[in-house]
């Protein structure tokens, strides 16, 4: 009898600790928020060409893994295909800028630094820019999420 009650009350804790770990998972899968792909409101606008996506964004960034973004930042793509950014955490400030391609209905970049690749959506009427770069030196991946500055 008192092996019966041990075996429950292990697979009770099992079960107890399972379920925790569920709802952990899931909380922080929700404040990560589910992006377009998961979201049908937004709609995939494939860029053909640069002149689509010209002008000044902003938005925030957030490392892969992280639930609070890291920072804002300012980008402006010019009409040469180049892009300028500035950033600023709350320990360190960044700037940065590189060449841009029209590939597969997306802009990538690559530079020594950091490779970068440029998404554009349709979100009820206003264009989202969905960034994402991968720093070379540390591996670090970053995601963004952009509106154009009227």
């Amino acid at each position: 009898m008192e092996g019966a009650r041990m075996s429950f009350r292990n697979d009770g804790m099992k079960w107890l600790r399972l379920t925790i770990g569920a709802f952990v998972i899931g909380t922080f899968a929700a404040c990560a928020g589910g992006g377009p792909q998961q979201d049908g409101s937004y709609k995939l606008v494939p860029i053909t060409n640069i002149d689509m996506v010209l002008g000044d964004w902003e938005g925030l960034i957030k490392k892969d893994g992280a639930t609070l973004p890291e920072g804002s930042v300012r980008l402006m793509i010019r009409a040469n295909g180049t892009y300028l950014f500035a950033g600023q955490t709350a320990a360190t400030a960044g700037v940065g800028s590189g060449d841009l391609e029209a590939r597969d209905g997306r802009l990538v970049g690559n530079t020594e630094k950091r490779a970068v690749k440029f998404t554009l959506y349709d979100h009820k009427g206003k264009a989202v820019m969905f960034i994402e770069s991968t720093n070379h030196a540390t591996g670090q991946r970053y995601r963004g999420e952009f509106t154009k500055i009227p």
